[in-house]
């Protein structure tokens, strides 16, 4: 990916927030998410060139905005270009995700540097520091608490477990490291109970899934955050500039893309000479007919979603795990841990952190990854 191509993913956010009123009035922030691959390996220079001429475009748009990367922070390359953004956000599994004894070494030193610079206000850097970590076999069978714990212990308050989606290499081992739906719904049912165990005594803890669904079930709606990414308008657009509303299907390369944003052609000017610009933008493969079509399909419950008592807020979850379920045992939507979250709500009295905090609701973002 170039900086022209970069800047012009930029700017076609900008264009398509001012075209879309109502799409607008929707968000108060803007969170922009670099990820890879490996972001990270485009070096120091590239960003720092092309952050300050990223965040003058997005100046077009009256929204708050943050630019988040996404990187794995196993070389000093990637500490340094994650130095540059305003959040930062890495992932870590046990077991399967890192190759060698090395990396993990690397990874751990450069995390303890990162947490160490985010809290101390003199020094520049982002101060917003995640990690994810993809609910694989190793992980469901440590545990939650035993999970949660080492993640707290490398300084981590922001963390998000996310269900593993079989795709790429891991729908190649999926029969290896993909656990039970039932076994993740159980995962994410230990994982509430010590986050709400916790959550007053830990300052700026935050685990979700489990706060995103106290806030979704306490208001009665689908939250972005909670459901199927394409349902409320999500675009992957690969370093090729090919684009799929579906993140996941975006790590593989056998998908049909919905127009390539980095596709150039050659204008003549007014004076004869030849200039190239880009025929794509993202307003036109947001508005496309086939990305509405695609959207369509995903807010189109699957038959066995359509007598459910919890799929206005579930909306069926993911399409992929759906492709793959045999219809027995807990669904692609883990129902047990909805139902955990709702009676601790209705029964209870648990409130989500919006509540307790006296905010009207949380704040609202708009994710581009790009």
């Amino acid at each position: 990916m170039t900086e022209e191509e970069f800047l012009h993913v930029v700017k076609g956010i900008v264009e398509h927030m001012q075209a879309d009123h109502n799409f607008s009035q929707r968000y108060n922030h803007v969170d922009i998410h670099v990820i890879g691959g490996e972001p990270s390996m485009l070096g120091v220079r590239f960003f720092e060139s092309a952050l300050p001429k990223a965040k003058a475009l997005l100046r077009g748009i009256p929204q708050a905005v943050d630019f988040s990367i996404v990187t794995n922070l196993v070389t000093q390359e990637a500490l340094e270009v994650a130095r540059l953004f305003d959040k930062v956000s890495t992932s870590y599994e046990r077991s399967t995700r890192f190759n060698k004894r090395k990396q993990e070494e690397i990874w751990r030193r450069n995390v303890v540097t990162l947490m160490a610079e985010s809290k101390m206000p003199g020094v520049s850097g982002p101060k917003d520091f995640s990690v994810t970590t993809a609910l694989v076999r190793p992980v469901v069978q440590a545990g939650a608490a035993a999970m949660i714990e080492e993640l707290v212990d490398l300084g981590f308050t922001k963390m998000h477990f996310g269900f593993f989606i079989p795709s790429g290499d891991g729908d190649l081992n999926a029969k290896l490291i993909q656990p039970k739906h039932r076994e993740t719904a159980q995962f994410y049912i230990e994982a509430l109970d010590w986050y709400l165990k916790h959550r007053e005594n830990i300052t700026d803890l935050w685990i979700n899934p489990c706060e995103s669904w106290l806030e979704a079930v306490y208001r009665g709606e689908s939250l972005d955050d909670v459901v199927c990414p394409i349902v409320h308008g999500a675009l992957d657009i690969d370093s090729d500039g090919r684009t799929i509303s579906c993140i996941e299907k975006g790590g593989t390369n056998d998908y049909t893309s919905h127009g390539n944003i980095f596709e150039t052609r050659e204008v003549i000017q007014g004076d004869g000479s030849k200039a190239v610009e880009f025929v794509n933008t993202i307003h036109d493969v947001l508005t496309s007919p086939s990305y509405l079509k695609e959207v369509a399909n995903a807010r189109r419950l699957p038959a066995a979603c359509r007598a459910c008592d919890e799929r206005m807020l579930c909306q069926a979850n993911c399409g992929v795990l759906h492709e793959q379920w045999n219809q027995q045992d807990e669904c692609p939507g883990f129902k047990t841990f909805i139902k955990r979250v709702r009676f601790l709500v209705e029964e209870e009295g648990v409130r989500p952190k919006s509540v307790l905090q006296g905010a009207n609701q949380l704040p609202q973002n708009l994710i581009a990854v790009g």
